[in-house]
């Protein structure tokens, strides 16, 4: 159990970081995608090869530690599904989240019952929902996985992985809904000035790496990767992979924050010269 509990922090902590590293959503999804199957693939040869050692264990694998990953994989396809069918208007797409968040809430209701059961900690009947040999099969399309792959399936864990899957989409289907609200409600009464980059990207990267560390901006409760869609936004230029040059820039042998070494120079000598004409 202690094999897929790693496998399991593993794929949180790479989601985790790509989320953060990664600005395009196709990317993002490919990536996650990846890892999930491949952390699913880890867990069915653990489980297909070696026997659990007690049905509470067998229950609570199939409860707490597979979901997961199989939860998280259904949520990249779910936003890959989204993203392809996303309208190009503001006003349409806000409908659009709207309706899919309803969409997702409603699988709670369908469920409401087990939805309570998990939601309260219950632990009564693990053994008849998370138990391979107790499994009980509905006619529903969910008891699928349980009758296609039975050795790695529970009658319910599928649907404790749609369950986490369609809470991951709700907040982040929330979180963009409530961006596109404030934008509407506090337009900007001045456009941005046009800005252009005209330095190395790895000058900028090394920049924004600096000001992540130093939380100088919202606090540090931001990420890298809301730093660098703002500065790429704002200055009309596209990083690249920024987390690779971010590699790059700390394997320098000499000076490796160059360009703010040339900051602090150049910023002193501006207030030198400047102290020197008042004198």
């Amino acid at each position: 159990m202690k094999y897929c509990n790693r496998v399991v922090a593993n794929l949180e902590r790479k989601l985790q970081t790509l989320n953060s590293q990664t600005d395009n959503v196709f990317e993002e999804i490919e990536l996650g995608v990846f890892h999930c199957k491949k952390a699913l693939k880890k867990l069915r040869l653990k489980v297909i090869t070696e026997n659990f050692n007690s049905p509470v264990i067998e229950s609570h694998f199939f409860k707490m530690i597979k979901p997961k990953p199989l939860g998280y994989l259904i949520f990249y396809l779910s936003l890959a599904e989204f993203e392809l069918c996303r309208p190009q208007t503001i006003k349409k797409t806000k409908k659009y989240i709207e309706e899919q968040i309803q969409k997702y809430q409603e699988y709670f209701l369908e469920h409401k019952a087990f939805y309570q059961y998990l939601e309260r900690n219950r632990k009564d009947r693990d053994s008849e929902y998370f138990l391979r040999s107790h499994g009980v099969v509905k006619f529903h399309p969910d008891a699928l996985q349980y009758c296609v792959d039975e050795n790695f399936s529970s009658s319910h864990d599928l649907i404790v992985a749609k369950i986490y899957a369609h809470k991951l989409l709700i907040q982040r289907l929330t979180t963009e809904l409530n961006t596109l609200n404030d934008a509407k409600s506090n337009p900007r009464e001045e456009p941005i000035p046009n800005m252009q980059w005209t330095r190395a990207k790895s000058d900028l990267i090394e920049l924004i790496y600096a000001l992540h560390e130093t939380g100088a901006i919202n606090n540090g409760n931001t990420d890298i990767k809301d730093l660098a869609t703002l500065f790429q936004r704002t200055l009309n230029i596209d990083l690249g992979p920024y987390y690779r040059t971010y590699i790059e820039i700390r394997s320098r042998k000499i000076k490796k924050t160059k360009f703010i070494d040339l900051l602090k120079e150049k910023l002193q000598k501006k207030m030198y010269d400047a102290d020197e004409q008042v004198k």
